[in-house]
C-alpha cells in the first residue's frame, strides 16, 4: 500500500477552498493520542447520502464528523464501509446535511486514459486542467495491492478525497497522496468505488475475497506456486506451475497485473481464469470466496 505521511493540521487545511461545489470538508479522528484530525474532501455518489472519501493511514475511519450549522459544533457520521486496503471509505451524510452539495453519480473508464490525456479536479475553472500521466503498479519498489493512476497537477493543492474528472464530466477517481516528484497526485480509481458499493450492497460491509494461489512477486511472469488445499482455486482445478494469462476476459502478463486484478474479484461472482500448463491452454471457472479472515 502507498504509504502516506499527510498528517497535516486541520487548521491548514481547513484555510484551503475547495473550488469543488460538490465537496464535503471530513475530519477523521486519528490514532494517535494528541494528534491533529486528518482533514480531507468527500464526495456524495448518489442521492442516498453515502459520502465517498478517503481515510488516510492512521485515520480511525469509525470517528468522522463533518462541521455543524453552530459554531464548533461537530456532527458525527455513520461508517458505510471502509476497504483497509485502498483506505477508500463510504460515510453516511445526514439529509440535513446534503443542501448545495451536488451527486457526482456519473462515472467514467479510468482504464481507457492515456498519458496526457485531459483530467479536471476543478469543474468551475475548466481552464485549469491536469493531464494524466500513467499507471502505477509499484510504489518504493513493491508491488501494490491495486493499481493507482498518477496525474500531473497545476499546483501542490489537492486534498486526499478530492473527485477527479475527465474531459466527458466523468468521475474517474479521488486523490490519494501527493507524489514526491513536483505537483504530481496518486489518484485512486473510480473502479475501487464501484467494487467497494458492490460488497456493501451485497454483504452490507466491505468483504475482501481469495481464491486460495500463492505467486512469487519477484518474479514477473504471474505463475501460481501453490494451490491451497480445499480453496476456490483448488476446486475449480488450478494447479502449481500454471501461469496466468486471462481473468475475466483481461489479459495478464504480469505479476503486477494478476495482484491488481486479484482486488477487484468478488465473491460468488465466477470468472474464467485462462493459464498455460506446459504447452496447453486451458480454461477454468474460479468461483471467489470471502476471505476466511473477514467471516
Amino acid at each position: 500500500m502507498i504509504k502516506t505521511s499527510l498528517y497535516v493540521c486541520a487548521a491548514a487545511l481547513l484555510s484551503v477552498v475547495s473550488a469543488f461545489s460538490q465537496l464535503q470538508q471530513v475530519e477523521f479522528a486519528t490514532y494517535s493520542e494528541g494528534a491533529e484530525p486528518a482533514v480531507v474532501n468527500g464526495v456524495l455518489v448518489d442521492n442516498k447520502g453515502t459520502l465517498a472519501t478517503i481515510a488516510l493511514l492512521g485515520s480511525n475511519p469509525t470517528k468522522a464528523t463533518i462541521a455543524g450549522a453552530a459554531e464548533g459544533e461537530k456532527v458525527e457520521l455513520k461508517l458505510l464501509a471502509h476497504d483497509p486496503v485502498s483506505r477508500l471509505t463510504l460515510l453516511q451524510l445526514p439529509e440535513a446535511h446534503r443542501k448545495g452539495i451536488t451527486v457526482i453519480n456519473a462515472t467514467g473508464d479510468s482504464s481507457k486514459l492515456e498519458p496526457g490525456d485531459v483530467l479536471y479536479s476543478d469543474l468551475k475553472n475548466k481552464a485549469k486542467i491536469s493531464r494524466m500521466v500513467s499507471n502505477v503498479e509499484r510504489y518504493n519498489g513493491k508491488i501494490l495491492p491495486l493499481t493507482f493512476l498518477r496525474m500531473n497537477h497545476p499546483d501542490g493543492k489537492l486534498p486526499a478525497g478530492s473527485p477527479v474528472m475527465n474531459a466527458q464530466d466523468q468521475l474517474i477517481g479521488f486523490s490519494f497522496q501527493k507524489s514526491k516528484e513536483g505537483n504530481s497526485f496518486f489518484i485512486l480509481p473510480v473502479e475501487v468505488l464501484s467494487h467497494v458499493q458492490a460488497s456493501l450492497a451485497r454483504d452490507g460491509k466491505y468483504t475482501p475475497c481469495w481464491i486460495g494461489v500463492s505467486m512469487d512477486q519477484g518474479e514477473d511472469t504471474p505463475v501460481i506456486t501453490s494451490v491451497r488445499p480445499e480453496s476456490p482455486a483448488s476446486k475449480a482445478g488450478l494447479k502449481n506451475g500454471d501461469i496466468l494469462v486471462n481473468i475475466g476476459g483481461k489479459k495478464i502478463g504480469t505479476y503486477a497485473e494478476v495482484v491488481n486484478a486479484f482486488y477487484y474479484l468478488q465473491p460468488g461472482k465466477a470468472l474464467e481464469f485462462r493459464v498455460l500448463r506446459g504447452v496447453e491452454l486451458k480454461t477454468v471457472k474460479v468461483t471467489p470466496e470471502i476471505n476466511p479472515r473477514y467471516k
